[in-house]
């Protein structure tokens, strides 16, 4: 008992103790919270990190946070645009921007700073890429995170498997390059005729071309614009069409002179040509676009253009527009559609991340959002197309259903080599020349070969 007894006091004793040495404590504590208080911002710069930075370091660890960065050559405001929303619909990763080009100069700049770019918008082509071997194939990102392509564009994702040697996908699309035609329903009124149909075919467009052409007031008006002077890319819109290289892919040999497409296109063109005052005859005026000075009754060119090309909401309101005329054997064929890739760097470290920003870029939640301020959805969901250009004026009341009608030429085969056949910048001399079509392709075919030759002994 005796024992007991001391074995009770002795642990009475010893907790009292040890209450009292808490309560040391925790005023020890107090007067050293506030000794670190009173440390000086210069001090704590100097030889520690801010408690703030340690703060942010040990978040970012909790929630592995990821900073994803992309390569985009038009700034912040431009960037926000288009990533802000998703930057806050993806909580573990943040989304940051490097302002370059995705050329061979900028891209080997970063590299020799070692800033790896995770995602590049590759607007400048995907040839600097190649080269500094940058380029990781989508294919097995797309199996291992089950993505669906099948609401993507089938033509933009055809060409950019075609433009690999083995068939892999290089890149997801960004926006669409499509086509539509404009008209100015004054010009119309002011010729008396009725507005076009949305079935029209090119020969028709000839015919209607020349009833809109001829002077009125002591101004000229212009029944049809296809690119500047009438001689731009978008010229080339009925060619596209009927889809078709220029050249052999494997060879490089120029086959625009044995191929019938191209002899039936340029038949077409040289029709709109031959109406007297089509185009200006000053080429001061034929460096640019004239639709939007009220003297062009339609121009085919891209659904950006009335935005972009007019942007005053009080000529934009006497615009329309109906789908792209066909040829009569491809009733509802449009062009096959482009876009600029953005890429995954191959040597980014968060290729998993980098591929969930893309596939969130393409979702329609955020297609439509981009289509809402007019930029052109990838998807071929028709509930986002019907919100194109809801958030700006220049679209009010025009029929957006013409920007997305057609169905767009699907690629089988394409031909780098097509990059050296310059047809769009040989059409103004077409135009303004009294070549016949087979003596044209036969001095463009010349020039062609040379430039051809010229890459191969480079070996690009």
């Amino acid at each position: 008992m005796k024992l007991k007894r001391t074995l009770v006091l002795l642990f009475v004793f010893i907790l009292s103790i040890s209450m009292m040495l808490s309560g040391c404590s925790t005023d020890d504590g107090d007067k050293q919270d506030d000794t670190t208080d009173s440390v000086s911002a210069d001090t704590q710069s100097k030889d520690m990190p801010s408690t703030k930075a340690k703060t942010e370091d040990e978040q970012a660890v909790l929630t592995d946070e990821v900073t994803i960065k992309i390569l985009y050559p038009w700034g912040q405001d431009a960037f926000d645009k288009l990533f802000k929303d998703i930057d806050e619909k993806l909580p573990n990763i943040k989304i940051e921007l490097v302002d370059s080009q995705a050329q061979l100069a900028p891209l080997q700049e970063l590299n020799a700073k070692q800033i790896v770019p995770d995602i590049i918008y590759a607007n400048w082509g995907i040839d600097a890429l190649k080269e500094l071997d940058m380029i990781e194939p989508l294919d097995e990102l797309i199996e291992s995170h089950q993505f669906d392509l099948s609401g993507i564009d089938p033509s933009i994702i055809a060409y950019w498997r075609l433009v690999d040697s083995e068939g892999r996908l290089l890149g997801m699309p960004t926006a669409s390059d499509n086509y539509t035609m404009y008209y100015n329903k004054e010009v119309f009124d002011l010729f008396g005729v009725p507005y076009p149909a949305k079935d029209l075919t090119w020969d028709a467009m000839v015919d209607l071309a020349k009833k809109l052409t001829g002077e009125r007031d002591g101004i000229q008006y212009h029944g049809l614009e296809m690119g500047p002077g009438f001689a731009g890319t978008e010229a080339l819109v009925p060619l596209k069409q009927l889809n078709v290289n220029l050249t052999d892919p494997k060879t490089g040999e120029v086959l625009i002179m044995k191929e019938p497409a191209v002899t039936k296109y340029l038949e077409l063109m040289k029709k709109f040509y031959s109406i007297p005052g089509i185009y200006s005859s000053d080429p001061e005026v034929r460096k640019d676009y004239s639709f939007q000075n009220k003297n062009v009754a339609m121009i085919v060119s891209w659904p950006g253009y009335i935005k972009w090309g007019i942007g005053d909401p009080e000529i934009a309101k006497n615009v329309q527009s109906v789908p792209v005329p066909v040829w009569p054997e491809l009733p509802n064929v449009a062009p096959a559609s482009f876009s600029h890739p953005f890429i995954i760097n191959k040597y980014s470290e968060h290729k998993d991340e980098a591929f969930e920003v893309l596939t969130e870029y393409v979702s329609p939640e955020h297609q439509t959002k981009l289509a809402r301020i007019g930029d052109r959805p990838v998807l071929t969901d028709p509930k986002v197309y019907e919100e194109f250009g809801a958030e700006l004026e220049v679209y009010d009341g025009k029929d957006i259903s013409a920007f997305f009608s057609r169905e767009p030429a699907i690629p089988t085969t394409i031909s780098k080599w097509d990059q050296y056949v310059d047809l769009s910048g040989s059409l103004l001399k077409f135009s303004e020349s009294d070549m016949n079509i087979p003596e044209f392709l036969r001095v463009l075919q010349e020039e062609s070969e040379a430039k051809i030759k010229d890459a191969m002994a480079k070996g690009q």
